[in-house]
């Protein structure tokens, strides 16, 4: 290997490693760090096996179903709601919440991998992996420079979750459309997001590794700069940007340092913890707890927390001794066609079709709990420039299906949370029309898809998409969630 080649890798490779200990030098709260415009946060967070459709969602104030609208009606919007069962653990942070129902992920056809595959990424799929990037990649390319983490991914895994790198254990695509794997172990997690952190705040004082780095990166730019007349012109203009991007890196680092004694780490995994664990419960807060840290640190704006697996083999037996089977098993005793519940989803007649009702509902409402955990987790850490890092963000909530027997993606639910510096429009309702086959009355409706909550999602983050997915799907924003 000739000199120019050994010294471009080791520059790449030294970038890399203060790319990874930047974070670490600006404070918590990372919103008055110099130069930095109020940022907003992403995260895209999935939960498995489709829900019990007549306890989702939300009644009106009075306990009320609210009518979908008819054939070219516009969405109905409610302001004043109340949860229905399953989703009664989100009642603290009701003001923040937007529930979307009647979205329809019409890229998946009739599967929980097909589902996965389409859920983030909205392209059409029978159960093979996307072929395209999901929407928070697209976001991140746009928005990832000046951060340590272009995004991060994280995965509540239990010990008895299926392993395999395969579509239904995937939801994050690259561009090229190959699968990004997620952090699924919450040690690995902590130590590769707060390398250089220990205890309960940031050691400040320089370790020798830091002193050699700083003493390398100094000689490397000298070498750079020496180096450049040697070069062909396309060599050289990148070896300029890489030079340059160093630099600028390192101006980001001095003006950060004066706050850099506020970050703090997450707290450590308990005695005696292993990843995977078959402690579910203990791994989701963990990885929920990291994440929120890591957005305070501002080490990404776009992060995605998954839970399971899209057949997940997750037995909630935390939730009482009724609990045997698991999650997946349990999602398909119920009605087996969004056709069978006739035209009225809520009408709590429906029970009658599910042989595990109580099971699968406290299923449900434990995801929502842990849903309602990280949202006031994010809601507690404030900014000195004023608003709670919920009010900056927004959690999107989806699934890889409407009901777990029918594998239908008809009424996917979706539920957002989170102000979004003021971007959308919360505490809301949203119902739109919905095409049902047991309601001559909808033949007319043409479905919105959720290729269009994707599209609302990237401009909410400041990145103008026309598409994303399938152009046949797209309509453009969601406007009523709009603020």
């Amino acid at each position: 290997m000739n000199q120019t080649a050994l010294k471009r890798r080791r520059f790449l490779q030294a970038v890399g490693a203060t790319a990874l200990s930047y974070p670490f030098l600006r404070g918590l709260p990372s919103y008055a760090a110099a130069g930095d415009s109020v940022p907003t946060y992403l995260i895209l967070l999935f939960t498995p096996c489709g829900v019990v459709r007549h306890k989702w969602g939300a009644t009106d104030a009075g306990g009320n179903s609210v009518a979908a609208p008819g054939p070219g009606q516009a969405p109905a919007s409610v302001r004043s709601f109340a949860f229905r069962d399953s989703l009664a653990p989100l009642a603290p942070v009701q003001k923040s919440v937007i529930l979307l129902d009647g979205l329809k992920v019409a890229a998946a056809n009739g599967s929980h991998e097909a589902g996965m595959a389409a859920l983030w990424t909205g392209l059409t799929t029978s159960g093979n992996p996307a072929t395209g990037p999901s929407v928070d990649q697209l976001i991140a390319a746009q928005l990832g420079a000046g951060r340590p983490f272009k995004s991060i991914e994280l995965m509540v895994r239990s010990s008895i979750d299926f392993t395999d790198r395969e579509v239904k254990t995937r939801m994050i695509y690259d561009a090229s459309g190959s699968y990004v794997d997620p952090h699924d172990d919450p040690v690995e997690a902590r130590n590769t997001l707060f390398p250089t952190l220990t205890g309960t705040r940031m050691s400040t004082a320089p370790d020798k590794t830091e002193l050699m780095r700083r003493k390398l990166f100094t000689q490397l730019n000298a070498e750079l700069g020496a180096l450049q007349p040697r070069l062909c012109t396309e060599d050289r203009q990148q070896l300029q940007a890489l030079q340059d991007s160093w630099n600028a890196l390192q101006a980001q680092l001095a003006a950060a340092a004066s706050a850099s004694q506020a970050c703090s780490p997450p707290d450590a995994a308990p005695s005696g913890y292993l990843s995977p664990s078959i402690d579910f419960p203990t791994s989701a807060r963990l990885q929920m707890d990291i994440l929120a840290l890591a957005l305070a640190c501002d080490l990404t704006r776009v992060a995605s927390l998954q839970f399971s697996t899209a057949t997940s083999q997750v037995t909630h037996s935390w939730l009482g001794a009724a609990q045997t089977d698991t999650h997946h098993n349990y999602s398909h005793q119920g009605p087996t066609s969004l056709y069978a519940l006739g035209a009225d989803l809520y009408n709590p007649a429906n029970a009658a079709m599910y042989t595990n009702l109580a099971q699968q509902l406290a299923i449900d409402n434990w995801y929502a709990k842990q849903v309602a955990y990280l949202a006031q987790k994010l809601a507690s850490l404030t900014s000195v420039a004023g608003g709670s890092l919920l009010d900056k963000s927004v959690i999107c909530w989806g699934n890889e299906l409407d009901m777990g027997a029918a594998h239908n993606h008809d009424d996917t639910p979706f539920v957002l949370i989170g102000g979004a510096n003021g971007k959308l429009a919360t505490q809301q309702l949203l119902r739109f029309p919905l095409k049902l086959d047991a309601d001559p009355s909808t033949s007319g409706v043409v479905d919105r898809t959720h290729n269009d909550l994707l599209i609302t999602l990237a401009q909410v983050m400041g990145v103008q998409l026309s598409k994303v997915g399938d152009a046949q799907y797209c309509t453009g924003p969601i406007t009523q969630i709009l603020a």
